[in-house]
């Protein structure tokens, strides 16, 4: 008949390994980890469930210790409830000597794993240091390869002959990891031959429980970091969303048409639209490089900049000069943007005034995208062929010589597509990129429609080209369509 405490381990070990499957399933309730966190924390249950079988089906003559029960035990607790690597070392320590039953133990922690410390780190039990620096020299003597698991009588190891130990038995186990040696764990008793197979396999499974209990706990930290990582990007991507326009200008002498999508959470594209006096539109769009947080940061200042510099010049002579032209707006964003942008960074931009009213508009290029254009009167497509240079690259007063506006007369049923280079740069299953050719083709075919419909068969080709592609780069688009019965111009 089996011992009652047989009965006790074997639901405990049902329990361990429940609380294993349950977190990898997601049953609620259960302390879930995700990825390898959770994969370890079934390894480590699983060899719970080993050291169990092999205490509680031991011969009736070598019943287990209810303490080596509570060991386990409290391991398993320290995993579920994400203590620190320094409390499962404290309870192996601890735990291991209750279990065999020791006089007195050390832990040597490795530098390589000690935060990578010069020297390692050691605690004690029922032991002084200096007694431990003596049988590290001891133990040393033989050299690597010589580290036996259980020594019987240390007076007998050449380490130690001639001299009198205060002990005699040791067991060395070492803390091996899946990429590092975590330490070794020393266990003493002052009579010779008192560690037996069995202690010792026990004391494996310990070790590499704890072991197991500190990758875990670091893949739970990292998966927790992770988690508030992807939290933050959450909200920047928020923030950034609410920095792009959700209604746009409308009236009666044009139709415009949006689309964005960035390449990760957060994007370094960017398009505004400023209304300002004398019937006329300002928009701007740009691509920071780089991506992520460090172009989403740049894309909002270079917003900010926009804002701030088309405000108007109060001490201007007429109406239609208090406003920069967009050569005089990219001088001085370039030079705004000289105190603030990484010197490894810049920003590609164009700015285009668009004067509905007198049926024309003024732009200039900052190293950006050409401007695709369908002109209805002569029924052709083409790219504006400008110069510029994008802000950041020079940041001196130089900058002005290499920017300049150009002038552009559009009539009813024109189409402007605007983009960034996310589009033209999409790559398809072969890698060749989607190209200015082709999407000079698309609006060939499409320039009849409105706005609208002239952005989605753009992005439906785009869609189809690189279906199964990742997005590399961020997508930007803006369609503008002067509508084919323009107003009467007021006097």
């Amino acid at each position: 008949m089996r011992h009652p405490l047989f009965f006790i381990g074997f639901l405990f070990a049902l329990a361990s390994g429940g609380i294993a499957a349950a977190s990898l399933l997601g049953v609620p309730g259960a302390a879930m980890l995700p990825g390898p966190a959770g994969l370890l924390l079934l390894a480590s249950d699983l060899g719970i469930l080993l050291v169990l079988a092999r205490l509680f089906f031991r011969p009736a003559a070598a019943l287990p210790r209810r303490v080596e029960i509570q060991s386990l035990q409290r391991l398993v607790q320290i995993v579920q409830h994400g203590q620190t690597p320094t409390e499962v070392y404290h309870i192996l320590l601890e735990s291991a000597v209750q279990t065999v039953q020791a006089d007195a133990a050390w832990l040597d922690l490795s530098p390589d794993y000690d935060n990578n410390r010069s020297e390692a780190i050691a605690q004690y039990y029922h032991l002084a240091p200096a007694q431990a620096d003596a049988l590290r020299a001891g133990l040393r003597v033989l050299g690597p390869g010589s580290e036996e698991p259980v020594i019987n009588d240390l007076r007998l190891h050449p380490g130690f002959a001639g001299t009198a130990p205060d002990f005699r038995s040791l067991v060395r186990l070492p803390l091996h990891g899946r990429l590092l040696e975590y330490g070794t764990l020393y266990l003493l008793k002052a009579e010779p031959k008192k560690f037996d197979s069995e202690d010792l396999s026990v004391l494996q499974t310990f070790a590499s429980q704890a072991v197991l209990s500190i990758e875990n706990l670091a893949l739970a930290t990292i998966a927790l970091h992770n988690q508030r990582t992807q939290e933050e990007l959450k909200i920047a991507s928020e923030v950034q969303d609410s920095l792009i326009p959700k209604k746009l200008p409308t009236d009666d002498w044009f139709e415009i048409s949006t689309h964005s999508l960035a390449a990760k959470e957060v994007g370094g594209d960017f398009y505004d639209f400023l209304l300002l006096p004398g019937r006329r539109l300002a928009v701007l769009i740009g691509d920071v490089s780089g991506k992520g947080i460090t172009a989403a940061f740049h894309m909002a200042q270079m917003k900010g900049i926009f804002h701030a510099l088309m405000q108007g010049n109060p001490l201007a002579k007429n109406e239609r000069d208090r406003f920069p032209v967009p050569s005089r707006f990219m001088t001085q964003a370039n030079a705004a943007l000289a105190h603030c942008l990484e010197r490894s960074s810049f920003i590609t931009s164009s700015l285009y005034i668009i004067d509905y009213e007198q049926g024309g508009f003024m732009f200039a290029r900052a190293g950006h995208c050409h401007t695709l254009y369908y002109h209805a009167l002569r029924e052709e497509v083409f790219y504006f062929q400008s110069t510029g240079l994008g802000l950041g690259i020079i940041r001196n007063d130089s900058y002005e010589k290499h920017i300049n506006n150009q002038f552009y007369d559009y009539g009813p049923g024109d189409v402007m597509v605007i983009y960034t280079d996310g589009i033209v740069e999409a790559r398809g299953t072969g890698q060749e990129e989607y190209g200015e050719d082709r999407l000079k083709q698309r609006l060939e075919e499409c320039y009849y429609q409105d706005a609208d419909a002239i952005k989605w068969f753009i992005l439906n080709d785009l869609n189809g080209f690189t279906t199964g592609q990742p997005i590399h780069d961020d997508q930007t688009l803006l369609v503008v369509k002067f509508k084919a019965v323009q107003p009467e111009p007021v006097a």
